[in-house]
């Protein structure tokens, strides 16, 4: 199959980048009639590097019988089974969804890697070629962040100039975002390629207004064709202009449906998200990779339950604008579509801790507590995130110095979380007890000590 060099580029990306597969590994690709080539893309593009491959044809008509009529064959859920990363390089309609979730119930271990590809096409996956340490680190930056933060103001522009305003409260550390930055761990899933970072704010927070001037769900927008949704009280209210096509549009093919339904969640603000993939040039309608276009951010009405919200509805809608401004807790992380993230605002030094009001000021003895921890290749002490299920990621715990001497710390605490005199723990780490504390605070920051 003759395709150019950024689909080839772009297909690797996926075999080694977001799915991290070595030679003599195993992935087995889902595909259909309407996704042969990028299938088989894939799969030449997996041989090409050494890794076993398999592909799947699973029509339509069958995927729609799946699980409630029929069920895969005994061999393709026997390579399923075997293999160490699954690739449901499927079409996006949506009552074929239910089989791509059927692929998650029965295939999803904790070492197996799962990436969905609902709607692939040639054009897809030369957006995985990209610099994917840009990428994942601008998606992390935003994590942190949103992890840390507690107000997130979002700023879109109508062609007139006018500004308008989109407030949420978005939890901090009581609701975590996710850095959907296309790389697929053990044991998680994700869709790829990707490049966002995203949250579900905190249910009726939502106030003010956001103009959508890029895309919704299967319909791309002109300049004169923007629309302003407003909010209260985390629901739409009403969108101007009312009788305007894209307003038409979003009511027949997303509202209606859940109107119809009974569905009275529908027009609760899910999602505020912030796109960061420089390959997406181009919007074209489909949110899965329009949401993730660099400078632009996106809204979604409806369900959020996926994302760690508690809202659950019929609906899902995407809708995104462009050369937005986000600030979160009183700092500028996107100024009109670009990211202006300072890691000296959100990655704090042990240097710069006040003890203050700290617990750490006048805590005797410390423990662990019972949050999952991680360490980087060069030693720095993470917190791992699970935002939702099959969604894992990681930030560092304050600056990469801070983070470092915190690991020394957390090595020589007790594991099985009994508490350890402060004192003792400063003489083990061959550190003054004053760092100790400023350390400690860090990590209680991230909510992985106690303190007494």
């Amino acid at each position: 199959m003759s395709t150019g060099p950024s689909v080839q580029a772009g297909a690797r990306q996926i075999i080694q980048q977001c799915l991290d597969l070595k030679p003599n590994q195993q992935i087995v690709i889902f595909c259909d009639e309407t996704t042969v080539e990028p299938g088989v893309a894939l799969a030449e593009a997996a041989e090409s590097l050494g890794v076993s491959q398999t592909i799947v044809l699973v029509p339509t008509a069958i995927q729609r019988h799946i699980p409630t009529q029929t069920d895969l064959s005994l061999l393709a859920q026997g390579a399923a089974r075997e293999a160490r990363a699954i690739l449901t390089c499927l079409n996006a309609a949506p009552d074929c969804l239910p089989f791509r979730e059927r692929i998650l119930e029965t295939h999803w271990t904790a070492r197996t890697r799962i990436g969905h590809m609902p709607g692939a096409n040639l054009d897809v996956l030369a957006l995985a070629d990209v610099d994917f340490q840009q990428l994942v680190a601008e998606c992390a930056h935003l994590e942190v962040a949103m992890v840390h933060g507690r107000s997130l103001e979002l700023i879109s522009y109508a062609a007139d100039g006018a500004a308008h305003s989109l407030a949420v409260d978005i939890g901090g550390w009581d609701r975590l975002p996710v850095a959907s930055d296309g790389v697929i761990r053990d044991g998680a899933w994700g869709n790829v390629p990707s490049g966002e970072t995203y949250i579900a704010p905190v249910e009726g927070s939502a106030r003010g207004s956001v103009v959508i001037n890029g895309s919704v769900p299967g319909l791309v927008l002109e300049p004169e064709d923007e629309i302003v949704l407003h909010f209260d009280r985390g629901c739409l209210t009403h969108i101007e202009p009312a009788g305007c096509p894209a307003a038409l549009w979003l009511h027949e093919t997303q509202f209606v449906r859940a109107q119809v339904l009974g569905d009275a969640n529908w027009s609760n603000l899910a999602e505020v998200g912030i796109g960061c993939n420089t390959a997406v040039q181009h919007l074209t309608g489909n949110m899965l990779f329009d949401e993730k276009a660099a400078g632009t951010a996106h809204i979604a009405l409806g369900s959020n339950m996926f994302m760690g919200g508690n809202v659950h509805a019929s609906i899902h809608c995407d809708m995104v604008t462009r050369q937005p401004s986000v600030i979160i807790d009183g700092h500028m992380v996107v100024d009109r579509g670009r990211l202006t993230f300072e890691e000296r605002d959100w990655y704090l030094h042990h240097d710069d801790v006040s003890l203050e009001e700290s617990p750490l000021r006048l805590a005797a003895q410390v423990a662990r507590s019972g949050v999952q921890a991680g360490q980087t290749a060069d030693g720095r002490l993470q917190r791992i995130l699970r935002p939702e299920p099959g969604r894992v990621s990681a930030c560092s715990v304050g600056h990469p110095e801070t983070a470092r001497l915190a690991q020394r710390l957390y090595a020589l605490m007790p594991d099985d979380g009994d508490w350890l005199a402060l004192d003792r723990l400063a003489a083990r780490a061959g550190l003054s007890l004053d760092l100790v504390r400023r350390l400690l605070h860090v990590m209680w920051r991230y909510d992985l000590i106690r303190a007494r």
